[in-house]
């Protein structure tokens, strides 16, 4: 496990102009995978028993100039494209895409706006302050468990030239172009915009689009050649349909077949329409589809996919949904407290979006820090993307280290938490011992020797995190 996890990382050396930054860059990623709170860049120091001097070079890590996320994400990509839990479906990739809301109580960090709460949950505000996170997976699968491996994310701000549905598509589009290859980008009912399928067909057959539709959705049949062409314009329309009702008037129509929906098996009812939908002014596949669970309709850009196939793609999408929760829940990748002392205070009560947002005294120095927290989610993503990997390889040698009861097993896939457990256990035994492992090896000279006051080893002048005693 310990030599496919250091492949991993010399393979993203490329990311690094200098080698120190790259240095620091293995022990952060251990940090991260042993520390036991969730409190900033502190808990790296105590995870791994380091100086309490090094806490200004670990800090200045995220600020450095030496590497950004971009660049660090392409290479993750390059790594992801020759793994053998990756899915592919009609030559495709697959790529799942979704929106996360972090609150955030601060009053000096950069892009906070004021966020309304979907969760249908009672308990929370229904709006609060925080950061609007778009975020892209891969779809892998090992034995029966679908997984999402994590590909990108970004913080979008308010004042974005396009919408935040239109910015995950042209993500998704980059990656596709960076691969070389042709996917399907599997969306949430919230996409199901004209704007979503008008820019993914200006990446032509690259990019595929594959989302829920909305209840009151209305398309409409092709229309009929005229016999004879008479006066005025030929007609674009045909006849109107409400694709929901068509369960009950067009019943006979629908064909069955059995399925595995959710990990049980089902009996779906199916209708397969080729329509024009006004928001695109073209023909798009819609989906009818019917089982225990209730009507659901899908849209898609690609007039070839089985329907079969279309279940098999929305379904798998609750993965990203198990991504946000690993990342927020077991890493704590959203709890990261950078922020710049340049920045206009603001209030901590939601405000409308249409406020002025607060300025800078200094924009080059608040837009670091920015790039601090997105370098910061960078290195958790390409963390969660590596237990994953993990253990869909070696998950006999992950149950063996991993020394944990569980009331209810995994299954034969260990979950991200078991795998996590299990490489912690392994350096932890590792520095014990004075193994010579290469990230064993980093570590160790981190705790023995003293950080010279450089300033490689300071942190950027106005850039700081806050401190958790």
């Amino acid at each position: 496990m310990l030599s496919y996890l250091e492949a991993l990382l010399r393979a993203l050396r490329p990311a690094f102009s200098r080698q120190a930054a790259f240095v620091w860059f293995v022990v952060v990623f251990a940090g991260f995978l042993t520390r036991t709170d969730l409190y900033g860049v502190s808990s790296i120091i105590r995870a791994l028993d380091l100086a309490p001097a090094y806490y200004p070079s670990v800090l200045h890590f995220f600020h450095s100039s030496a590497w950004t996320a971009e660049a660090l994400y392409r290479h993750w990509w390059m790594w992801l494209a020759a793994q053998q839990p990756i899915v592919r479906v009609a030559g495709r990739l697959v790529i799942l895409g979704d929106h996360t809301k972090q609150p955030k109580e601060a009053r000096r960090m950069p892009r906070l706006t004021t966020l309304h709460q979907d969760s249908e949950t009672s308990s929370k505000p229904s709006y609060f302050r925080g950061h609007h996170w778009g975020c892209l997976a891969l779809l892998g699968q090992a034995l029966s468990k679908c997984f999402a491996l994590p590909l990108w994310a970004e913080i979008h701000p308010e004042e974005l030239p396009e919408s935040r549905a239109t910015r995950l598509v042209h993500a998704a589009s980059q990656i596709a172009l960076r691969l070389q290859t042709s996917a399907f980008l599997v969306l949430d009912a919230f996409f199901a915009v004209g704007s979503v399928f008008q820019v993914a067909a200006l990446s032509g057959d690259r990019l595929h689009i594959l989302t829920r539709a909305k209840k009151n959705i209305v398309a409409y049949q092709l229309p009929r050649p005229p016999r004879q062409r008479g006066r005025g314009r030929p007609r674009l329309y045909g006849k109107k349909l409400r694709l929901l009702s068509l369960f009950d008037t067009r019943a006979p129509e629908f064909f069955t077949l059995q399925t595995v929906l959710y990990q049980q098996k089902e009996t779906v009812r199916y209708l397969v329409l080729d329509l024009i939908w006004k928001p695109v002014k073209g023909v798009l596949r819609f989906f009818l589809i019917e089982s225990s669970r209730g009507r659901l309709i899908l849209i898609s850009s690609d007039l070839t996919l089985a329907p079969l196939d279309a279940l098999r793609l929305y379904t798998a999408r609750v993965a990203i949904e198990s991504l946000f929760a690993t990342l927020k829940n077991l890493l704590g990748g959203l709890a990261y407290h950078f922020w710049s002392k340049y920045l206009a205070p603001v209030s901590r009560r939601p405000v409308k979006s249409s406020a002025t947002p607060p300025t800078s005294c200094r924009p080059q120095q608040t837009r670091n820090t920015l790039a601090a927290i997105h370098k910061f989610l960078a290195v958790q993503l390409i963390l969660l993307g590596s237990l994953q990997l993990l253990a869909a390889r070696h998950a006999n040698d992950i149950r063996r280290h991993a020394h944990c009861w569980l009331r209810t097993p995994c299954g034969n896939v260990p979950s991200e938490f078991v795998t996590r457990t299990a490489l912690t256990n392994l350096l932890r035994a590792d520095i014990r011992g004075l193994a010579k492992n290469w990230i064993t090896q980093l570590i160790l000279h981190c705790q023995t020797s003293a950080p010279h006051p450089t300033h490689e080893n300071t942190p950027e002048s106005g850039l700081r995190e806050d401190k958790v005693a």
